[in-house]
């Protein structure tokens, strides 16, 4: 994301304000919920002829800072939007909308708020002229299942930026704050996904970043084979 700075969990520190083209006012909220279904890794993946098709493009999803508005919401898409460019250069990678909930300034009660995708408020055809997106609905059905193989808590440094000449890097470090996870008796990561509880990671690793959306290509690209990711 055209990231200043990365701080606490996700792609939560931005510069700048940009404006998405093809935003329209909302007229209805999806209110399908799939009930949770019991999966085992890689099972929808063996069955699913959707999947197999699927079997070499690599998913990048994200998520924001819960607090953070819809304006800022936007922009954290361009900024992703960015590296995803990157990604494309060396493999077929696809960005995975993250379905939106409740925000601070949704005040109606009576209005389904949970699990709302991209189209209620985007035209996807025209998301899709600049980079490859998918609804996490999608994702669900192509991917194998609700399992996200990797998961990258970004952070800051522990020591923070000291005076001197700005240096972009990137390292693999303990977690700065207690995970937003839980482990299951499976050993999976459990926590909010956006609504969908079915879903679960299978590995979390924090992530020290300072610098640009593009200083994390590498990680994503050389520090794992992992084909669903999030950031």
């Amino acid at each position: 994301p055209c990231i200043d700075m990365v701080a606490a969990s996700g792609l939560r520190c931005y510069a700048g304000l940009f404006s998405v083209a093809a935003f329209s006012l909302l007229q209805s909220l999806l209110s399908f919920q799939p009930g949770v279904e019991e999966f085992s890794a890689g099972q929808a993946a063996r069955t699913s002829p959707i999947a197999a098709v699927a079997a070499e493009r690599r998913y990048l999803l994200y998520d924001v800072n819960p607090p953070e508005g819809f304006n800022l919401r936007r922009d954290v898409y361009i900024r992703v939007a960015s590296l995803l460019k990157t990604l494309l250069k060396s493999s077929d990678w696809v960005l995975v909308l993250p379905p939106w909930g409740r925000l601070y300034h949704w005040q109606s009660p009576d209005i389904h708020q949970v699990r709302i995708a991209w189209s209620e408020f985007f035209d996807l055809e025209s998301l899709n002229k600049n980079i490859p997106v998918i609804e996490y609905e999608q994702f669900l059905t192509e991917s194998g299942g609700p399992f996200v193989e990797q998961v990258y808590v970004l952070q800051g440094y522990a020591e923070g930026w000291k005076e001197g000449t700005w240096e972009e890097k990137v390292d693999e470090r303990p977690c700065l704050d207690q995970l937003m996870y839980s482990v299951d008796k499976h050993g999976h990561y459990r926590g909010w996904f956006w609504g969908y509880e079915e879903t679960r990671g299978l590995n979390v690793t924090c992530v020290s970043v300072q610098g640009s959306a593009s200083i994390i290509a590498p990680v994503l690209l050389q520090n794992t084979s992992a084909k669903k990711l999030l950031c």
